[in-house]
């Protein structure tokens, strides 16, 4: 099995998967990216953009005086967006440069847990920070991804055959399960000031339209979890059914979003 993304464009359900990522954690983000003070007239790189709705917010929150890159391995959900403040780039963050000093902000969200070179992407990003720009970084840990502890005990089993599953995919594709845990020793030793992080879980329930992330998620893996011999097709057909069962809940993963600051005459 190839490492690399564990989702990708061309599904023919991705934005449909994407959608839902949106509707959970957008609210999030833009907290986030409102505490650092993003305004009228900022320089923004949107790394790893992917279905694009924080790319849009970016664009009407800087304004027709700002300015938002857009980028990606694959475009085609950023290349229908359509803002006079816009550019949208093919680019590999793991190789490609990017314009050193350029940015009042750079985020990416769910992009380097993929990736084995972090770090030197994490460093690739900083270095195209303006001094005083801010970096903001949100990725997963997984670790709080868990049914609602009074389920069946039936449905924990279906539950924990699907985690151990997708473990394995995790492991095969290099995805790192608590990336999100190490994102703020990471920004401190970037050397930007004013480090701080903070996360937060969703409780969700089966059958929700707005919810269906993981369902979605779980469709587009079943041939490799599958593959991995820790749960058959019935199981993984049960694991949708709980997945629309408007009696079962669960706990999503923790968004850990971290910010840092460059310092206004570092180098």
């Amino acid at each position: 099995m190839t490492k690399g993304y564990v989702f990708d464009n061309a599904w023919q359900e991705e934005r449909h998967r994407l959608d839902a990522l949106e509707t959970t954690w957008d609210a999030w983000t833009i907290r986030n990216l409102e505490a650092v003070g993003v305004a009228e007239g900022w320089r923004c790189l949107e790394a790893g953009a992917g279905g694009g709705s924080i790319v849009s917010w970016l664009c009407r929150r800087v304004g027709t005086a700002g300015y938002v890159l857009a980028t990606d391995l694959d475009t085609r959900l950023l290349d229908v967006i359509v803002e006079r403040n816009l550019e949208v780039r093919r680019h590999d963050i793991t190789v490609d440069e990017l314009e050193p000093g350029a940015y009042d902000l750079v985020h990416a969200r769910l992009v380097l847990e993929h990736l084995p070179e972090h770090e030197r992407v994490l460093k690739r990003m900083g270095t195209a920070l303006k001094p005083g720009g801010w970096l903001v970084v949100e990725e997963f840990d997984h670790t709080t991804f868990r049914p609602d502890p009074e389920c069946p005990k039936e449905d924990r089993l279906v539950w924990d055959a699907w985690l151990a599953a997708f473990h394995c995919v995790a492991e095969e594709r290099g995805l790192d399960l608590i990336y999100g845990s190490r994102l703020y020793g990471l920004l401190q030793r970037l050397g930007l000031d004013a480090v701080s992080a903070e996360g937060c879980t969703v409780a969700e329930r089966g059958g929700s339209e707005s919810r269906q992330l993981l369902l979605l998620s779980v469709l587009k893996l079943r041939d490799e979890l599958t593959a991995t011999g820790k749960i058959d097709d019935e199981g993984i057909s049960r694991m949708l059914s709980l997945l629309r069962d408007p009696d079962f809940s669960w706990t999503s993963q923790s968004m850990v979003s971290a910010r840092g600051r460059r310092l206004p005459f570092s180098s």
